[in-house]
């Protein structure tokens, strides 16, 4: 299943693809808010953590032959966010079973139908890809992001014990 390079896809506003090292920056500057700081258990990630994870977007594609795809408008090629799955092998209990769906905006891509325009995009694309369900994680507090996934498919499941939290683990077949 692995491929070299993350297939790109447009929405009406959007253009998904796949993360290279010149979007190191905005994702630096992404990661750098509060509202991140909040989903990320109260502290800001180091440029160290966000190079980690530029080169985990990108070594999915090569590895796994799936990913997250770095969002940018269309109208202003601003990044916008990152919109994909991985297999981040997360210390859970119980464990993950399927591969994880996640998502992340800038606040100032907030609040104009994004989200849904580009999860809409990717999960399309893991319909036509995956062959087992998807999942993700999702903290009780993050509402936003909880309606957005029951809003597309994905339903509860359970608890699941994440870095000494409960969070909410949701799945879509």
């Amino acid at each position: 299943m692995a491929t070299q390079q993350a297939p790109q896809l447009e929405t009406e506003r959007l253009i998904l693809k796949q993360f290279t090292l010149d979007d190191f920056p905005a994702l630096k500057a992404c990661w750098a808010t509060p509202e991140m700081a909040k989903i990320n258990g109260g502290e800001n990630p180091t440029a160290e953590m966000v190079w980690t994870r530029v080169l985990r977007y990108i070594g999915h594609w090569h590895a796994l032959g799936y990913g997250y795809r770095a969002v940018f408008e269309k109208a202003t090629n601003r990044y916008a966010g990152a919109f994909g799955f991985q297999d981040a092998h997360r210390n859970t209990t119980p464990e993950l079973k399927y591969p994880e769906a996640g998502w992340t905006l800038i606040p100032e891509a907030r609040g104009k139908g994004y989200a849904s325009e580009a999860l809409a995009a990717v999960l399309l694309w893991a319909d036509q890809t995956f062959s087992s369900p998807v999942c993700c994680i999702i903290d009780e507090d993050n509402k936003r992001s909880n309606y957005l996934a029951e809003r597309f498919g994905f339903q509860f499941q359970e608890y699941v014990n994440y870095r000494g939290k409960q969070v909410r683990m949701l799945v879509r077949q």
